[in-house]
């Protein structure tokens, strides 16, 4: 394990566990950011089975997303003040396509919770899996949205789930917030964001929400703050940047935070260099597009997964960090993706 932090750099000092009453997760907070930036990680096996196995989707992955969901709102509960606003200026922003399958908005109406829905998709003009660099960033539209629903003159929490990779999407859906709700009159108070979270994509969130007038966020990650690769899109808790390889013939190691307790329940499954979310729309049945329901992408997931596993197994095998644990965790996967690929084709 030790081998493992020394190699990639993974953050382990940066966490303290935190007191919480919810069932299944343990909930740290993350040292190291500004004091109106609270981090917290909800680390579950839910969590890590999402995280470690890209073979889970469709109706097991959504099952999985509503039990961390269903904690993640109890941490919300406990951590941030959502209970001191009422209803009406509670917002919950839903970035389409991919995010309604976090299930946070269920989760947290199951707790009684209220609040006033918006909506916006946000879209890479080119297709981008996998590739959110500058110039692709650059041709980011908005296709759908929906503010008709925004509470005018209030001081407003928002809450808002989704993956935050290089921070792209969720700055433009933040923006255009914020202009709706200048044009009702309405304050930017405080931010909740939740999902799988890299610590660069964090960092451009906190940047941007600050410019707009949020005055405290708060974050809540899913198992770990990740690190980003070189094409901006994966997410791994720790491994080779395979994109970075794939540009240069050179291996780039990378690390994220994780409490060192995560990282030992992760090891023998995780596969390393491998995006946690992937395709987090592609993963789903069925995802929301603003006017109507669509295929999420299951069988492209899968066969986006294998080829990328393939490949950091190719680069990692004759590394002198690479395990028999690793190569167990790679064929098992393999044959997973594998297998449910047959079911989807």
């Amino acid at each position: 394990m030790d081998r493992l932090i020394e190699t990639f750099k993974i953050e382990v000092g940066r966490t303290e566990e935190v007191e919480f009453s919810g069932q299944s997760s343990r909930i740290f907070k993350v040292k190291g950011f500004p004091s109106d930036c609270e981090v917290y990680i909800v680390d579950s096996d839910a969590g890590k089975e999402i995280a470690c196995h890209p073979s889970i989707v469709g109706d097991q992955l959504s099952q999985l997303c509503l039990e961390i969901a269903s904690d993640a709102a109890q941490a919300i509960l406990q951590f941030t003040p959502l209970r001191e606003y009422a209803g009406d200026s509670i917002v919950f922003e839903h970035v389409l396509r991919a995010a309604p399958g976090y299930r946070l908005h269920e989760a947290l109406r199951d707790v009684g919770v209220g609040f006033k829905e918006v909506w916006v998709r946000p879209r890479y003009v080119t297709p981008s899996y996998r590739d959110h660099d500058e110039e692709t960033a650059k041709r980011l539209v908005i296709v759908y949205e929906d503010f008709s629903k925004l509470p005018e003159n209030q001081d407003l929490i928002v809450v808002k789930p989704d993956t935050e990779a290089s921070g792209r999407t969720g700055e433009i859906a933040l923006k255009r917030l914020a202009k709706f709700a200048e044009e009702k009159g309405s304050r930017l108070e405080e931010l909740i964001i939740y999902g799988f979270i890299s610590e660069p994509g964090l960092k451009a969130i906190y940047e941007v929400a600050k410019k707009l007038g949020f005055k405290k966020i708060y974050a809540f990650a899913i198992g770990n703050l990740t690190a980003l690769c070189y094409n901006m899109y994966d997410m791994p808790l720790y491994g080779p940047d395979e994109s970075y390889y794939a540009e240069y013939g050179k291996i780039k190691t990378l690390g994220g935070i994780a409490d060192y307790t995560t990282l030992e329940r992760y090891a023998a499954e995780f596969i390393p260099g491998a995006d946690q979310p992937g395709d987090w729309s592609a993963r789903q049945v069925k995802v929301f597009t603003g006017t109507g329901y669509e295929p999420g992408g299951i069988p492209k997931h899968l066969k986006n997964s294998i080829e990328l596993i393939e490949k950091l197994w190719e680069i990692s095998k004759n590394m002198d960090w690479f395990m028999d644990f690793h190569e167990l965790a790679i064929r098992r996967e393999l044959e997973a993706l594998r297998a449910e690929l047959k079911k989807w084709v």
